[in-house]
């Protein structure tokens, strides 16, 4: 039996820069990834949606990206 987990993440950044670092952690994996800008333009809005296996999954991809992109509040 194979679990499937579908998960939408979501994450501020105050650099839009690091959006493409983002993109690059969650390549290769199917994900859908949206950015929409704060109403002052302060940060940027980061939604990614993607198929992981298990929590566990979920919780080392939060960890990854925390790790690598410094300033990324994860909601």
């Amino acid at each position: 039996l194979h679990l499937s987990i579908r998960r939408q993440r979501q994450m501020c950044i105050r650099d839009r820069d690091k959006v493409k670092e983002i993109h690059t952690i969650f390549n290769d994996m199917g994900a859908v990834i949206n950015t929409k800008a704060s109403s002052k333009g302060t940060y940027s809005s980061v939604s990614v949606n993607v198929k992981m296996k298990n929590p566990d999954a979920v919780i080392a991809k939060y960890k990854e990206v925390g790790e690598k992109i410094e300033g990324v509040i994860s909601l």
